[in-house]
């Protein structure tokens, strides 16, 4: 981003009775318009003096400018006059690049002949740190997404953005608030969907991450998901379905199940074929197939997909 100088001037114009300036200045970047008001200077007048005595104080700040009247890049502050003075304090150039809620800085000038003090002040807050944001990851259910995360305590607002591989699918916002998830139900099986999740601080800064995953029949453990103990393994159920048959591979088929509802806890041992197998360390297949009527017509549905998962024991 091109850092933009911001004029904030006051000038004495000379009138009898001037007591205070004002000047604004507007900086036309792209699309965003940075506004910047002058402070307000008071003339301190000694007896007998007029306004034309006081000394000129200008002030230009340069930085970049982000929300709510935060600077999100190092400030430097140029104090300038355009008259003579007799002494001034706090008006030498300066620029600020630590991270501050808000820092006063003030330019006291004398005129030459000491008839006239003048004071200009002016707070800058600056953030230049962006918020931080880990721990992004995703939970697939029975047609629904689980979003979650971890940000850093000084995000404002959160939001989350979403595109699709779908026909027609359009990005756009899904989420916006403080929470630290977000359930997406708006999904449909066999879709891949994009999530990138964006903090961002009472400054505007921002951190984004983005995440992909597609929407499957078989969705709990994830894709070559690591479990530690024995999983259980979910599908989205399939109307009409009166039981399934679930099996189990690693390098050959070793267990072939039929429970009635779209889960199945894979047990710690088992017998399949006359061999009694349990888990071990290292990478299993498992596929899904709805089974209609009764177990003994044998009459199944197309099969519901496949999915894998790595066994790796503490």
């Amino acid at each position: 981003m091109r850092r933009i100088p911001i004029p904030e001037l006051l000038r004495n114009v000379g009138r009898p009775g001037f007591k205070r300036g004002f000047a604004a200045a507007r900086t036309f970047v792209g699309r965003r318009v940075v506004v910047a008001v002058a402070a307000v200077a008071l003339l301190a007048l000694a007896p007998g003096a007029t306004a034309g005595d006081a000394p000129l104080v200008n002030l230009s700040v340069y930085g970049t400018l982000g929300q709510n009247g935060w600077y999100v890049s190092n400030v430097t502050l140029n104090w300038s006059f355009s008259g003579p003075v007799h002494s001034s304090t706090g008006c030498s150039n300066t620029t600020l690049t630590a991270d501050t809620p808000g820092t006063t800085f003030t330019c006291t000038a004398t005129s030459l002949d000491r008839s006239t003090t003048m004071s200009l002040s002016k707070t800058i807050k600056l953030d230049k740190t962006p918020p931080t944001l880990s721990k992004l990851a995703v939970r697939a259910g029975t047609r629904r997404l689980d979003l979650s995360w971890v940000a850093s305590s000084d995000t404002q607002v959160v939001q989350v953005l979403r595109a699709s591989n779908a026909r027609g699918g359009k990005s756009g916002l899904v989420y916006s608030g403080t929470r630290a998830s977000f359930r997406d139900t708006r999904v449909k099986v066999g879709t891949r969907y994009r999530y990138t999740v964006t903090a961002i601080d009472q400054a505007g800064n921002r951190t984004a991450k983005t995440l992909a995953v597609s929407v499957r029949t078989l969705f709990e453990p994830m894709p070559s998901e690591r479990v530690s103990r024995a999983p259980v393994l979910r599908w989205t159920p399939v109307k009409g379905a009166q039981y399934y048959n679930v099996q189990l591979v690693r390098g050959k088929k070793i267990l072939s199940a039929w429970p009635a509802t779209s889960h199945f806890q894979v047990p710690r041992s088992w017998v399949y074929g006359g061999h009694r197998y349990r888990l071990h360390r290292g990478a299993y297949r498992w596929y899904v197939w709805p089974g209609i009527g009764s177990r003994s017509a044998n009459r199944y549905g197309r099969m519901l997909g496949g999915n894998s998962f790595v066994f790796s024991p503490g």
